[in-house]
């Protein structure tokens, strides 16, 4: 996956069906989400503690999926 920089440190990438979205909480985690085909309410969701975990965490999940 390729993943992109925007405004306000929010990344994104999109694979396949599926767009995955990272970003920063508050308290210095990381919150990320899958959404598939541009639904609207994500796929899966999750809480990491750092960026990298969650980038991982949204690869792994889209990764694994079998659609991709």
């Amino acid at each position: 996956m390729s993943w992109s920089k925007s405004a306000g440190d929010l990344w994104s990438a999109r694979l396949g069906p599926f767009l995955s979205k990272v970003a920063p909480k508050g308290d210095g985690r990381w919150s990320w989400q899958v959404f598939r085909d541009d639904a609207d309410n994500p796929t899966a969701t999750g809480i990491a503690s750092s960026l990298g975990a969650a980038k991982t965490a949204a690869e792994q999940l889209v990764r694994r999926s079998g659609l991709v």
